[in-house]
């Protein structure tokens, strides 16, 4: 006769550890495996033949475990798990002897302080602040063994629990050196490249291209980080990325370009004299009040032929 027994189990995490290290580990079959105390050999196996066809697809492994069922005698106890990832955790199905079938969840909740708050499932005892890891254990065992078996099952989760806590600080400690030394590299490398030795390496400057007033080359001055006197000190350069004055000087005009050629046929043809009329002649505005003389103008009749008959 076999007895159904669900169980929860939430751990706190401490500060210091992200969801990604944890859900790392879950998802690292072998080493949760290796995490439980009681495990002493695993290999992969194929999906057997009692898979449902759900779990046919997932990654199945065969364990051996070593259990003390009382003071002074230990037994070896054989059998078949599957795992299962998911985004936020961990399946697992166990089929052991006599019948004992375990079904087990693991899941990673809560908030950081810069995330929002999230609801609390009432009655588990969840923390309200940080992260937490939580197992959901759906287990069916001969009715005789139940307490064995669960007492047993919580211990050694418990172990792998604290051993997996401990597997997340190492784990944000490598991560955290890796970035510092990372960090540190990039200083190192643009800390050597002006170095004395590097910049001597450096094409030197054209002396003909110096600055009239000894303000330097160009490779000195149009540095983003520059000296300090090229930074706006009076009587210098006024800003840290302006060329010298020298070279800032207007380059003589070509005469190859200074005048259109006279071929071309956008070129405008000179001015015809015999069109050209002399420029207006505009009075003088302060004397607008003299009258002005006018020349006599000279009438002269023009005799007309007549036409009447009497006058031949």
């Amino acid at each position: 006769m076999s007895k159904r027994t669900v169980f929860t189990t939430i751990t706190p995490l401490p500060q210091g550890i992200t969801r990604e290290t944890v859900i790392e580990t879950l998802h690292n079959h072998f080493e949760m495996i290796d995490l439980n105390p009681l495990v002493i050999e695993r290999h992969p196996i194929k999906a057997p033949r009692k898979a449902s066809p759900e779990e046919y697809h997932s990654i199945w492994y065969h364990v051996v475990d070593k259990i003390n069922y009382f003071p002074g005698y230990q037994g070896r106890t054989e059998f078949d798990v599957c795992f299962h990832d998911l985004k936020n955790g961990l399946q697992t199905h166990c089929f052991a002897p006599l019948g004992l079938d375990i079904k087990d969840k693991w899941t990673i909740g809560g908030t950081l302080p810069h995330e929002p708050k999230e609801p609390v499932e009432l009655g588990l005892g969840e923390p309200k602040d940080g992260l937490w890891l939580r197992e959901d254990v759906d287990m069916k065992c001969n009715l005789m063994a139940t307490s064995f078996v669960k007492k047993t099952l919580k211990k050694a989760h418990g172990t792998l629990v604290e051993r997996l806590v401990e597997k997340a600080h190492i784990r944000e400690s490598e991560i955290h050196n890796s970035r510092l030394e990372e960090h540190n590299s990039i200083l190192s490398y643009y800390s050597e490249t002006k170095s004395p030795a590097l910049r001597s390496s450096l094409p030197s400057p054209d002396p003909a291209r110096q600055h009239p007033a000894g303000m330097g080359s160009y490779p000195d001055q149009w540095q983003p980080h520059g000296p300090l006197e090229h930074r706006g000190s009076l009587g210098k350069t006024p800003y840290p990325y302006s060329p010298p004055l020298g070279d800032l000087q207007q380059p003589p005009a070509d005469p190859r370009y200074s005048q259109p050629p006279l071929n071309s046929r956008y070129s405008q043809p000179p001015p015809d004299p015999r069109y050209s009329q002399p420029a207006a002649q505009v009075q003088d505005p302060r004397n607008f009040h003299r009258p002005v003389e006018l020349a006599p103008t000279e009438f002269r009749i023009a005799e007309l032929p007549s036409s009447d008959p009497r006058d031949g």
